[in-house]
């Protein structure tokens, strides 16, 4: 488990295999953290994206 949507998609980075897909997909209400689900998809992908620049 993790605390952070960066955390989360550091160690999805590390866990998924090459050339496969990692879906997000989570299980508890984020509105804590976000403003909606387009401002947590939106983030995720930055962050992502953010992932791939910094191999």
């Amino acid at each position: 488990m993790v605390q952070t949507m960066e955390e989360a998609v550091k160690q999805a980075k590390t866990l998924t295999k090459q050339e496969s897909i990692c879906l997000l997909s989570p299980v508890a209400s984020s509105y804590g953290y976000f403003k909606n689900f387009q401002e947590r998809g939106r983030i995720f992908k930055e962050l992502v994206k953010k992932e791939e620049i910094e191999e």
